[in-house]
C-alpha cells in the first residue's frame, strides 16, 4: 500500500489518501473480506478502491467525514463484487455474454423528486429496502454528484450499465414509495 502511495506527485493528494487508508483501513478490509473470504483479495481491493478515489479526490474531502467513509465503502465493496465474479467465472465456464445497454433514461423522471427532499432520515430508510447495488448508485449519482462516465469508473462497470442501474434503481425505489406522503 505505501508502495502506490509513494507514486503519487501531489503531496496534498498523497497525505489525504494516507490519512484516508489510516482512518478507514479496518472498514474496507472487512468489508472487502465479507464478500471475498480471502485475506489477500481484500488487501487487493482495498488497493484498487485508493486507486480509483486518488483520481476523483478534491481539496475539500475530509478524510474523517462520514461522506467520504460511505464513498469508500461503496468503492471497496463494488470492486469486491466485480473480483468475487471474476474468480467465479474462472471457476465456470461463461455460456452467454453479458446484457448489452438497453435504452439512455435521460428524459426527467418526477420519481426522483423523491432523492431531491431534504429529510436524510427518510430517504435513507427507503434507500436500505431496495438492493445494495441499486441504492449504491444512486448515492453516488444524487448524493456525491458523479456523472454516469464517473460511476462507470468507480464501480468498474460499462457505462450503459450504469444508466441500466439506474433505471432500475429508480424503479424499485418508486414501487417503495409508490404514492406514499413524505411525512418529515
Amino acid at each position: 500500500m505505501i508502495a502506490f502511495l509513494m507514486t503519487i506527485e501531489d503531496e496534498e493528494t498523497r497525505s489525504k489518501l494516507e490519512e484516508i487508508y489510516k482512518l478507514h483501513k479496518k472498514k474496507m478490509y472487512y468489508t472487502a473480506r465479507d464478500i471475498l473470504h480471502d485475506d489477500y483479495e481484500a488487501e487487493d481491493a482495498m488497493q484498487e478502491a485508493l486507486i480509483k478515489v486518488s483520481k476523483y479526490i478534491d481539496k475539500n474531502m475530509d478524510p474523517k467525514c462520514n461522506k467520504t467513509l460511505g464513498l469508500i465503502v461503496i468503492i471497496v465493496r463494488s470492486i469486491s463484487i466485480n473480483i468475487y465474479n471474476k474468480r467465479k467465472r474462472r471457476k465456470t465456464i461463461d455460456i452467454d455474454g453479458y446484457e448489452n445497454v438497453i435504452h439512455d433514461d435521460t428524459i426527467g423522471n418526477p420519481q426522483l423528486n423523491i432523492i431531491r427532499l431534504d429529510d436524510k432520515e427518510y430517504i435513507t430508510k427507503k434507500l436500505s429496502q431496495i438492493k445494495k447495488e441499486y441504492a449504491d448508485i444512486l448515492t453516488l449519482k444524487y448524493y456525491y454528484g458523479y456523472s454516469n462516465r464517473e460511476i462507470s469508473d468507480l464501480l468498474s462497470i460499462k457505462e450503459g450499465n450504469v444508466r441500466v442501474r439506474l433505471m432500475r434503481a429508480r424503479n424499485a425505489l418508486h414501487e417503495i414509495i409508490g404514492d406514499e406522503p413524505h411525512e418529515k
